[in-house]
């Protein structure tokens, strides 16, 4: 029996060698550390592909944000986008980030990437902030180093729960309990119809006809057809940029236009909505992030990231890019707090964090709850309308610059 013990016991010994020889290049690429001289920030998801315009939105914002800060704790921060139009992408980009030294990451628009590196920063002790992607298993579980800067898609269907029924009583002079909705999505997107509902179901309403088809589809003749003869107070889409246009341009050819158009969000806030045109786009309710065609009074710098983004790039940034460049100048505020480049030591200046409203350009407050949700993201969010061609908050009263006119009338602009 002794002799077993102490075969065992070399055995075990060796195998132990092994193992730790073997580790040894992931020891030592997990506890190097970053250059002392730089601050360095990534950033991995598409800058080409199907998600490139929200990607280089994203980057544009936070290659701005480096750009207008220069140093932190008095060192130069130094930025790369690393494109990534897939899971195996994403992770071969990071791992070949973090070799050169990058610990903090912000998130990008397109959420794969978010999914990919949430199961690597807390393995690998990097932090990320994700500040563009909604989808909410993204905060389903307590990652210790991820944090989600901007609400969920949950938040955007409460929101249309609480919003909608006032613009509704308000401007039409229908109560809830009477209101015909329509709830009408693609079946890419039907998780925004979900969360849709059950924020119309927390408000107490029930659609009286909803209706998904399929992404690619491009005739809506019947759809639109369909939704005439409902004769629906309110209808909510849920679309994005392949059957949103389409669908829109079927609207105004067969003269359909419901009391209240009422969007959560997708394409009815995008630059290619606008380029459809004033006679097409106008009159269009649409539930979005803060963006910066709020007033810009009320949110900290604003002004001079709109212009100075327009300056650079040769156009207004979208709601995506204001939340990014808002949460990177939030990462930013969050080394120099923590006094160091040490991520354990950022985690928690995050954690700590409860600053109001209006301190960023985004004009949300930030405080973040035990699984790392910004809790005062959404709120609130902006109801914009599109007027001449141009998305002008309408609402909420905080950071609104114009009226709504519902119905649709387009002498009174």
């Amino acid at each position: 029996m002794m002799v077993k013990k102490g075969f065992l016991r070399s055995r075990l010994c060796v195998l132990f060698i092994l193992m730790v020889f073997s580790c040894v290049p992931f020891l030592a690429a997990k506890t190097a550390s970053a250059d002392d001289d730089v601050i360095r920030i990534g950033v991995i998801g598409s800058i080409t592909g199907v998600y490139a315009f929200g990607g280089n939105e994203v980057k544009n914002a936070i290659e701005l944000a480096v750009e207008k800060r220069g140093t932190v704790l008095g060192k130069k921060i130094v930025f790369e986008a690393a494109d990534a139009n897939d899971a195996s992408q994403v992770i071969s980009e990071f791992e070949r980030l973090y070799s050169k030294g990058f610990r903090v990451f912000m998130g990008t628009y397109a959420p794969f990437a978010d999914f990919a590196l949430q199961g690597m920063v807390d393995e690998y002790g990097a932090i990320m902030m994700s500040a563009a992607a909604w989808a909410n298993e993204l905060t389903v579980n307590k990652i210790k180093n991820y944090f989600h800067w901007t609400p969920r898609v949950a938040v955007f269907g409460t929101r249309m729960g609480e919003y909608m029924p006032q613009y509704a009583e308000k401007y039409l002079g229908i109560k809830k309990e009477n209101l015909r909705v329509a709830l009408i999505w693609n079946t890419n997107v039907e998780y925004v119809a979900i969360a849709a509902r059950d924020g119309l179901k927390a408000a107490g309403i029930t659609p009286v006809f909803e209706e998904g088809y399929p992404a690619d589809r491009k005739d809506f003749t019947a759809l639109v057809a369909n939704l005439q003869n409902s004769k629906i107070d309110v209808l909510v889409p849920c679309q994005g940029s392949a059957d949103g246009v389409p669908f829109r341009k079927k609207m105004v050819e067969m003269g359909y236009t419901p009391p209240m158009l009422f969007a959560m969000g997708l394409i009815y806030d995008q630059p290619d909505f606008g380029a459809l045109g004033a006679e097409v786009v106008d009159g269009c309710l649409v539930l979005s992030y803060t963006h910066p065609f709020i007033s810009r009074e009320k949110a900290r710098g604003l002004d001079d990231f709109a212009e100075s983004y327009k300056a650079k790039y040769g156009w207004y940034p979208l709601t995506h890019a204001t939340q990014t460049y808002s949460a990177t100048l939030f990462m930013f505020d969050m080394i120099e707090k923590a006094g160091a480049y040490d991520v354990d030591k950022i985690r928690e200046a995050i954690e700590s964090a409860d600053i109001p409203k209006g301190q960023y350009p985004n004009y949300w407050a930030v405080k973040f709850d035990d699984y790392h949700r910004n809790i005062g993201a959404g709120d609130p969010l902006v109801v914009g309308q599109w007027q001449k061609g141009t998305l002008v908050p309408v609402g909420t009263d905080e950071i609104k610059v114009g009226e709504p006119i519902i119905p649709w009338d387009p002498s009174k602009i």
